[in-house]
């Protein structure tokens, strides 16, 4: 395989995890965050929930383009 496929498919991946995560500790409510400190997780405050999503949507097009590169080769 290529490097430039291959590099694609990690930033792909790790992109779409960044996203997942940062999902699932978006902010919420007080009666959501309570509940989520109760069972030990917690959630992000609104600049680190936003700067999260526009990192993982940045790997996210960059992998995408650079498994373009790497198929169109």
């Amino acid at each position: 395989m290529k490097s430039t496929l291959i590099k694609g498919i990690i930033f792909l991946a790790v992109g779409a995890f960044c996203l997942f995560w940062t999902q699932t500790h978006s902010p919420a409510n007080v009666g959501e965050q309570l509940l989520r400190k109760a069972s030990g997780s917690y959630s992000l405050s609104e600049p680190w929930y936003y700067a999260s999503l526009a990192l993982g949507a940045i790997l996210v097009v960059y992998g995408g383009l650079s498994v373009y590169r790497g198929l169109k080769k």
